[in-house]
């Protein structure tokens, strides 16, 4: 069987089965184990599979969902990655958040400080800050652009000529999937603009991303994972995944969830 049609042959596998061992291909294939491992590479580099720890899982798609069922989900995960992030903050800084749920939750997190100027495209995030009482020292600035309903988000032109024209200590991206083959991904090619012109005016860039993220693929790449000085998620990560991560010189920081 020709390689191209041994690869095919494997995804449409992994459609029933979302997963499988290199023993148990080898066998369907009738070819050796090696050469099983060398389908498995080139199916990860393109972004169709990602490969576990004696085989391999198929990549699943992220398309955006609703911001209360995101906001929810993995609620401790995102606590842990937000309390670790805000070690790269210090009083007086300026600051971009992007806009979803992992960010998000850096808020509870930021009453420690005092004279932040902090700029936002997220109107849930926003909102959060506009507490006086909590966060009076603050300076908050939400961008400009298209609103994004079901997201509490805007983007869009305005949002990239505004973020253009700023010059910041740190930025905080998230992203809706990242792949070793691909980096980080976005939902929609509409949100690629904000968040590279938001990375461009940071002199510090740090991704912020939960363990289930890493199991997904998505449509639009806005960056290479080592455009990133730091990648933070949480012990849900698979550690043979994670390995290949390291090896590959990525900044991954690996934070417990209590």
């Amino acid at each position: 069987m020709l390689m191209g049609t041994r690869q095919y042959e494997i995804m449409k596998l992994l459609e029933l089965k979302q997963q499988a061992t290199i023993m148990e291909l080898a066998e369907k294939f009738k070819v050796s184990q090696m050469t099983i491992r060398r389908d498995l590479d080139q199916l990860q580099s393109e972004g169709k599979i990602q490969r576990s720890h004696g085989g391999a899982v198929k990549v699943k798609r992220f398309m955006g969902s609703d911001y209360d069922q995101r906001a929810n989900e993995n609620k401790a995960e995102k606590i842990a990655i937000a309390r670790e992030a805000v070690n790269h903050i210090k009083d007086g800084m300026s600051i971009i958040l992007d806009a979803g749920t992992t960010v998000a939750a850096m808020v509870e997190e930021l009453e420690k400080f005092k004279d932040l100027k902090i700029i936002t495209r997220d109107l849930h995030t926003a909102l959060l800050l506009s507490n006086e009482q909590r966060f009076g020292s603050f300076d908050v600035y939400c961008t400009g652009g298209r609103l994004s309903k079901w997201a509490y988000s805007l983007d869009g032109i305005y949002t990239e000529k505004m973020l253009a024209s700023l010059t910041v200590d740190v930025a905080f991206l998230t992203c809706e999937a990242v792949s070793h083959a691909k980096g980080a991904m976005a939902w929609s090619p509409v949100l690629v603009g904000a968040r590279q012109t938001a990375m461009n005016a940071a002199d510090k860039n740090i991704l912020l991303v939960d363990s289930t993220k890493f199991s997904y693929n998505s449509l639009a790449i806005f960056a290479s994972l080592d455009s990133f000085d730091e990648i933070i998620t949480e012990n849900g990560l698979d550690e043979d995944e994670a390995d290949v991560y390291r090896t590959a010189g990525y900044p991954i920081r690996i934070v417990p969830v209590t």
